[in-house]
């Protein structure tokens, strides 16, 4: 009886202590209050109605429910934030999804890790998303499992219209439930552990001299050198930012340079030994540190020690940066983002500008295109981040500073509130291209009134007055771009932003000069990208149409075998494709596989130095791929995964490109976080053509350049398409 009872008592305590394993992160809602909003642990995210349901749920008593509204919003989601205390090599999100007349969009899970650089990982099933009016299905989200990832957020998320319900969420590290996982304590390295400058530099350069600000930028230099030279910053046992601001003093030294060396020699100093790796074949870009040996460092002593940390033996794990496996573009990590930093902070926003302008120095495969000198540009930039005094003052130097790379992907802003007041945070609910030089309305939203005179084709000459020219010099100046084409097609997207509840418009319709007061709607209800363009369908004369943006994932196996005897084949890649589909098109329309790509990657052993790798194939031995016509569409909106994706498919037998300028930012991309918590990005990897023409800034050149007219456009005509079908007619 005794045994019994003690058995009982046992299993009744292991039966409390499961428990509470399981309610260590309350994924389920059962903890909700009366059904009456989401449970406190949960983060509400977008502006849909959220709350638990107590009468559709898939286990236990509630459920989270997502509810569209008419409000012209776009999404909503419900968030939960677990810490990321675990080791593993994988996580994994799984949870079962029940939707009522979902359309416009997609009900989906979403898995998001953070790191201190902002998402590692990121997936909201897009691609693959619920739709319609569907019952109780477990769907899943994995990913690699970083070991700088500081949170895991997991979602639920409805983008369109209709109800979406979640329930029962787990997360697993490498199979096993998170609930169940014991926390694993962090080991704090020597950088992360000085935290002295973290609230702030107290460094304050009113009215800088010459001398100042000579020193200022040789410091800034050095600073970057050493930082992607020094083993012992590589193995995390420096923070950096702090020893720059222990001794940003010294620029008021009259013996500045002797002064930097008593610095740098308090730390290790390495020997001077060969390499680790050899990274002397296929460069395509040399490191370039002459300014060492230069007039511009008198110090004998200084630039041998510069010498010998250049020649130095590199950890091959470094604390600031890893190249992405497989891919090769850099992954900045542990830079701290100063997120509570006060505006005026001269210290941290010289951290900001030395830091972005040695990743661009040292990892950013297209600096040798950059138009201006790079190092100028850091001459320049250092008294503009000095004058800087307000938050808007800070974000628009950073702004300036990464319109000089000249690189598409470089942007930043977008959900930032400062830069979206300056922007404008309404618009009207106008879309506008430049076409033959001029701002041309192309689109009209719901939301312009019908009685407005105002339609597709018409040109806009002034906003509030001022002269359309005049806007574009004022916005130029704040918009990043490979080139000049593509900077205007952004710069089109900020024409019509305002702060006020309306703007009026001077319009040329062809025919007559007038103007109309147009009310704005907030930004962010305007949706640039079209949603509701099918992923393919039959077009006259036997012609098969895709269009990437709206494939959902592996849709593009069923697509081809409808459509591979086709007499002509459009792919509009005027749009980032919702599925990466390089491969998987591609083995459908090559006879063989054909090189189409090769990629400059940066070094850890010699930073600033790029190589060449060998060229990648697209396709596989197909005697009965697709015979028939090949015509793809491209514009400014194709940019990145786009670009590649035309990069590929062009080399297939009697394929064409047509069209205009393209983006011209191509590869994957790489996140910088800098102080203020501001992010942004680059292009990681250097893109080239087998036979080494490059891509960046100049795009993907079409075979038939074909713009839209402001006549197409008045008669809603897509003469672009029109084209490609006209090609494929002929014989």
């Amino acid at each position: 009886m005794k045994k019994n009872t003690l058995l009982f008592l046992l299993l009744t305590s292991l039966s409390f202590y499961g428990q509470s394993l399981t309610q260590r992160f309350h994924l389920d809602f059962e903890n909700a209050q009366n059904g009456n909003g989401l449970p406190s642990e949960w983060i509400h995210w977008g502006n849909y109605h959220l709350d638990t349901d107590d009468k559709v749920f898939h286990s236990g008593n509630y459920s989270g429910r997502i509810v569209s509204d008419s409000t012209g919003s776009t999404f909503g989601s419900m968030a939960y934030r677990i810490p990321s205390k675990y080791r593993g090599s994988t996580v994994k999100l799984q949870g079962y999804i029940k939707t009522k007349d979902v359309t416009d969009g997609h009900a989906g899970l979403l898995l998001r890790l953070d790191g201190e650089g902002g998402p590692l990982h990121f997936d909201n099933m897009r691609d693959r998303g619920v739709i319609g009016s569907t019952d109780w299905k477990k769907y899943s989200i994995s990913f690699p499992y970083p070991e700088e990832t500081e949170n895991i957020m997991v979602a639920g998320i409805l983008v369109g219209k209709g109800t979406a319900w979640f329930d029962d969420f787990e997360v697993f590290v490498d199979g096993k439930n998170i609930q169940t996982l014991a926390e694993v304590e962090k080991k704090l390295s020597k950088a992360e552990m000085d935290t002295e400058f973290e609230k702030g530099s107290n460094f304050k350069l009113e009215q800088p001299t010459e001398r100042q600000l000579k020193n200022l930028y040789t410091l800034g230099k050095i600073w970057g050198f050493v930082k992607y030279h020094h083993p012992e910053i590589a193995k995390g046992n420096i923070n950096w930012d702090s020893e720059l601001l222990r001794t940003i003093s010294i620029i008021d030294s009259t013996d500045f340079e002797n002064q930097v060396f008593s610095w740098l020699k308090k730390f290790e100093k390495p020997a001077s030994e060969k390499q680790i790796e050899d990274v002397t074949k296929n460069v395509a870009l040399e490191a370039n540190t002459n300014w060492i040996s230069s007039s511009d460092i008198e110090s004998k002593d200084l630039k041998g020690l510069l010498h010998a940390l250049r020649e130095a033996p590199k950890e091959k794990i470094n604390y600031h940066l890893k190249f992405a496996p497989n891919i090769g573009n850099p992954l900045f990590k542990n830079e701290r983002s100063y997120k509570d930093m006060e505006w005026n902070d001269d210290g941290l926003k010289l951290i900001g500008l030395f830091r972005y302008w040695n990743m661009i120095e040292y990892f950013f495969p297209y600096k040798h295109l950059i138009d201006e000198d790079w190092n100028n540009v850091l001459k320049k930039s250092i008294p503009l981040f000095l004058k800087a005094d307000d938050e808007l003052g800070y974000k628009l130097a950073m702004l300036k500073l990464i319109r000089e790379i000249q690189d598409t992907h470089g942007n930043m802003g977008r959900r930032d509130k400062v830069l979206i007041r300056f922007f404008g945070q309404n618009i009207a609910p106008i879309q506008v291209h430049f076409i033959q030089d001029k701002a041309v309305v192309v689109k009209t939203y719901p939301q312009l009134p019908p009685e407005s005179k105002i339609k597709p084709g018409d040109v806009i000459s002034k906003v509030n007055g001022i002269p359309i020219t005049d806007l574009v010099k004022e916005k130029l100046a704040y918009t990043p771009g490979s080139n000049k084409t593509v900077q205007l097609s952004a710069v089109a997207r900020k024409l019509l932003r305002t702060n006020e509840n309306s703007l009026t418009l001077s319009i040329e319709d062809g025919n007559k000069v007038f103007d109309e007061e147009v009310l704005s709607v907030p930004y962010g209800e305007i949706n640039f990208w079209d949603k509701d363009i099918p992923s393919h369908k039959e077009l006259e004369n036997n012609i098969g149409y895709i269009y990437p943006g709206s494939l959902k994932k592996g849709e593009i196996h069923d697509i081809m075998k409808t459509f591979i005897r086709k007499k002509g084949l459009i792919i509009d890649l005027r749009c980032y494709p919702s599925d990466f589909i390089v491969f998987s098109l591609g083995k459908y329309l090559m006879p063989r596989p054909t090189e189409f790509v090769k990629f400059t990657m940066g070094s850890l052993q010699q930073p600033g130095k790029f190589t060449f790798s060998d060229p990648l194939k697209v396709g596989e031995d197909n005697p009965d791929y697709f015979k028939g016509k090949v015509v793809i569409l491209v514009n400014p909106s194709t940019i990145s995964q786009s670009e590649y994706t035309t990069m590929a498919l062009r080399v297939a037998p009697n394929a064409m490109v047509i069209g205009h300028t393209t983006a011209a930012a191509d590869g994957n991309v790489t996140s910088i976080v800098l102080p203020g918590n501001i992010r942004t990005m680059i292009s990681g990897i250097g893109v080239y053509y087998p036979d080494g023409t490059e891509t960046q800034r100049i795009g993907i050149v079409p075979d038939l350049e074909i713009e839209p007219t402001i006549t197409g456009i008045r008669e809603g005509r897509d003469e672009v398409l029109e084209k490609a079908i006209q090609l494929i007619r002929e014989e």
